[in-house]
């Protein structure tokens, strides 16, 4: 392997293993040099590397930095805010595209994520969403038919909020989420959605959100870009 991809490699495992987190300052290419052992043309060659495939940024006033992710997501009981009232608040031009809506029978794992019998009809809609054109991940909700009927796949298209949508047309607000974020591989027919490679690793979230109820309105799987996101937790202590 050539010098300037094993600097570039030794690197990368730097930054992957929070050596050098989101929004740090990375050590100049001299002091690089020094670290590492190699000439000051190497470090550049590599970090140039790492620049164009997003994981470093060059500020020319400052130095060189870990990129961070452009989206911030929230798991954690406090935060069932949907992603399209999340990106407007964060002043991102907000997109989706609906990949699929259609009205199954649920299957075992659902009906019980959702509290329902097996079998009781269930709607999934399966959206592309992105953040000023950026595609950053794919979601797949599942919703008990009974709590919102008449439901039609024009009225989820585009960059409309689902989240907004329950409340308005069905009276119902989402108060509490629950749910897990896991290292998953990207597959093949998510590849062109996110711009990834097949096996490529993304991000894994699903949960269960509930409304101001206590039903369990909604079970969503996502996956995420893993340079496009990351996930925050929050949990109040004492």
């Amino acid at each position: 392997m050539p010098l300037y991809l094993q600097v570039q490699e030794t690197l990368q495992e730097m930054i992957e293993n929070v050596e050098y987190g989101p929004g740090e300052q990375i050590p100049s290419e001299r002091e690089l040099s020094d670290m590492l052992g190699v000439s000051r043309m190497t470090i550049r060659r590599a970090v140039e590397n790492l620049i164009q495939v997003g994981l470093l940024e060059r500020r020319s006033t400052s130095g060189t930095y870990v990129r961070q992710p452009q989206i911030v997501r929230h798991v954690g009981s406090q935060y069932p805010v949907g992603l399209t009232q999340m990106l407007q608040h964060l002043g991102a031009h907000v997109g989706a595209r609906l990949l699929t809506f259609d009205t199954i029978r649920a299957p075992h794992k659902i009906a019980t994520y959702l509290g329902l019998r097996l079998g009781e009809p269930v709607v999934v809609l399966r959206r592309l969403r992105t953040a000023n054109a950026l595609p950053f991940c794919i979601e797949t909700s599942h919703v008990p038919a009974e709590f919102v009927p008449g439901l039609a796949s024009g009225d989820v298209e585009g960059d409309i909020s689902f989240y907004g949508l329950l409340k308005e047309r069905y009276g119902i607000s989402m108060v509490r989420s629950e749910g897990t974020v896991k290292i998953s591989r990207c597959l093949p027919e998510e590849t062109d959605l996110l711009g990834l490679n097949a096996g490529d690793p993304v991000l894994f979230m699903q949960a269960v959100i509930c409304d101001t109820l206590n039903r369990n309105v909604e079970y969503i799987r996502s996956v995420n870009h893993p340079d496009r996101v990351i996930f925050r937790s929050y949990r109040q202590l004492g």
